[in-house]
């Protein structure tokens, strides 16, 4: 098996992909997606991040995150969101053994705000991407409309062929 080299920057902003175990949906029900969601922010209260955007999709899920300064640890952030996912599950399912997660996840280190903002975009266009929604503030499980409220008029306009370029760091 490869050895990964991940790139460790105290204070840096980082993209994740993290892929369930055999692209199973599972949160394709909002229960599944609920108990991710309040798994990230229990992480984040514990070891705290900066979480810039999120996107829950039924087979993977994205974050865009900033750690504090003195910080590099986000192998231990992403693993302990995982843990927490896959005990719930484990009750939830009524299935002690049941395998949630792809074994690694995807890390790209952002290098500048060009880098950031194209992340950022793709993220909040995913479920456009895979075709579960029209527009991204008609997606419920991503913080979207933190960002851009239902009733502005300010909505971002995100260039999805920016993506196909940049195709490689997404992890998907």
């Amino acid at each position: 098996m490869q050895t990964l080299i991940r790139n460790h920057v105290h204070g840096g902003t980082y993209f994740f992909t993290v892929v369930t175990y055999n692209r199973q949906a599972f949160f394709a029900d909002d229960s599944c997606a609920e108990i991710l969601l309040k798994a990230i922010k229990r992480v984040q209260k514990r070891k705290p991040f900066e979480l810039l955007a999120y996107c829950i999709l039924p087979d993977h899920w994205h974050i865009l995150l900033t750690l504090p300064i003195d910080d590099d640890q986000y192998s231990q952030k992403i693993r302990e969101i995982k843990r927490l996912v896959t005990s719930e599950f484990r009750k939830l399912f009524e299935n002690p053994d049941l395998i949630v997660w792809q074994n690694r996840f995807w890390e790209h280190t952002i290098r500048d705000e060009n880098d950031l903002t194209n992340c950022f975009n793709y993220i909040m266009y995913n479920p456009v991407h895979h075709g579960i929604v029209s527009l991204p503030e008609e997606w419920k499980w991503s913080n979207y409309c933190d960002y851009y409220p239902l009733d502005s008029a300010d909505k971002s306009k995100i260039d999805p062929q920016k993506f196909k370029k940049d195709k490689k760091i997404f992890g998907e």
